[in-house]
């Protein structure tokens, strides 16, 4: 959109504050996706898809209002105004709503790979194949790849408000995908593995095949074990999984209204000493990285838990006004049709200095845990949770049999604090990441 953007921001600016609005900004996306699905080596499906649209949020007399559009004319634009305004009249007054002005300096990560767009469709239709192959040739037991997909995306987006704020930027991802079946004694079992990057040469065809397949065949003969109380080691997929969970409650918004059990204990150890938990949106060649969020503000490092100790919550203009405290840049928009809220950037845990090998051989019994269940039902206000998972067993520091039919139940506040390990091998899945992460004495039920 470019230069026709300034104008028509303007154009929406000015509008919105002739019919009466205090403040007004304009959010405005436009992106483009290609997904590929390969079945035996073929074009089973394919994707590809255009959108974009426009977000108008106002403030007038303290309250907010809000409308969007994907039609880019000047009557659209018109009964936005009037839409957005006549919203404004319903919802809650709140005098600490404000739009941020130019900040100082905009961070500028590297979260942008111009070439992906620029490689041939048969090069990333071979990307995917070779994928599928990594995955066949894994183990024997491995008896068909039942799809392999390759993705990507672009995402270019323009920010501006009635207090100068006019701000544009431009990210992308790749994904590689692959669905492997793994069978032994009339056993089947299926594996999921990805891949995901920024840039188009980091992606690994043997990184999402060979996850694929590991996963296909490594619960075959899977069988429960005894309920008990026992270490646990998450492997970085599970690790980052679990501690996504709790994202939520580093939320300014969920502490202020008392849903976190994270609220109030700033300054408190409130993890074992060896975790360190961060949230970062200036990371070059990630994907939660950006210049701005989708307020306008500057993303920043944010360090979370140091050393086990709280040290900070997430917030946006809202959440941090009510606060009596600063933006820290976490104000996310899920696209235009939406109002920003407090989200993560990319979010994970600070690589310790264990070799993953190590955390597993230093238990004397407990599960390596790969696939974990229902974590959808883990209370944030409460901190309690109960998983069903599946993984490998560990004896004498040796994983020996698959085990599955098991569930992990306790509670978060404890969790954290019952840590005993973490790996040097931090993996990132998408924005999340984190390395393998050895947790003592957790409850246990089986058979």
């Amino acid at each position: 959109m470019g230069q026709s953007f300034l104008e028509f921001a303007k154009t929406g600016l000015h509008k919105a504050m002739q019919n009466g609005a205090d403040h007004a900004e304009l959010f405005v996306v436009k992106g483009r996706s290609l997904e590929v699905e390969l079945k035996n080596n073929h074009i089973d499906d394919m994707k590809q898809a255009e959108s974009s649209g426009v977000g108008l949020r106002v403030l007038k007399d303290g309250r907010a209002g809000f409308s969007f559009s994907s039609d880019f004319r000047t009557t659209a634009l018109d009964k936005m105004v009037v839409q957005a305004i006549t919203n404004s009249r319903y919802s809650d007054k709140d005098e600490t709503l404000y739009f941020p002005t130019p900040a100082n300096h905009y961070p500028q990560p590297i979260y942008y790979d111009g070439t992906v767009k620029k490689i041939s469709l048969d090069e990333k239709l071979d990307l995917a194949r070779e994928t599928t192959r990594y995955a066949e040739q894994y183990d024997s037991r491995v008896k068909q790849v039942e799809r392999s997909c390759y993705e990507d995306g672009e995402v270019e987006m323009w920010l501006a408000n009635s207090n100068g704020v006019f701000l544009h930027q431009l990210g992308n991802y790749c994904g590689l995908s692959c669905l492997a079946l793994g069978a032994q004694n009339g056993e089947q079992q299926s594996g999921y593995g990805m891949d995901s990057n920024i840039r188009y040469t980091g992606l690994s065809a043997k990184t999402a095949g060979e996850m694929a397949a590991r996963r296909a065949v490594q619960m075959l003969g899977a069988a429960q074990i005894e309920s008990g109380k026992m270490d646990l080691v998450l492997e970085p997929m599970i690790a980052a999984q679990i501690m996504g969970i709790i994202s939520s409650c580093f939320s300014g918004e969920a502490v202020r209204k008392k849903k976190s059990f994270l609220a109030g204990k700033l300054g408190e150890a409130v993890a074992n000493s060896q975790l360190t938990l961060i949230d970062d949106g200036t990371l070059d060649y990630h994907m939660g990285s950006a210049s701005f969020d989708g307020e306008g503000m500057p993303t920043q490092r944010t360090v979370l838990i140091e050393n086990g100790v709280l040290q900070q919550y997430l917030y946006d203009t809202a959440s941090a006004a009510k606060a009596g405290t600063s933006s820290t840049g976490n104000g996310m928009r899920g696209g235009y049709k939406g109002t920003p809220h407090v989200g993560t950037t990319n979010y994970y845990v600070k690589a310790g200095s264990i070799a993953p090998a190590q955390l597993i051989s230093e238990v004397s019994y407990g599960v390596y845990i790969t696939d974990i269940m229902g974590a959808h039902t883990a209370n944030a206000v409460s901190g309690d949770f109960s998983f069903g998972a599946s993984g490998i067993l560990i004896e004498h520091g040796q994983l020996t049999h698959p085990v599955r039919g098991i569930t992990i139940a306790g509670n978060f506040q404890q969790l954290l604090q019952k840590i005993s390990g973490i790996g040097s091998d931090l993996t990132f899945f998408g924005s999340q990441g984190a390395p393998t992460i050895r947790i003592a004495e957790i409850a246990v039920s089986g058979k």
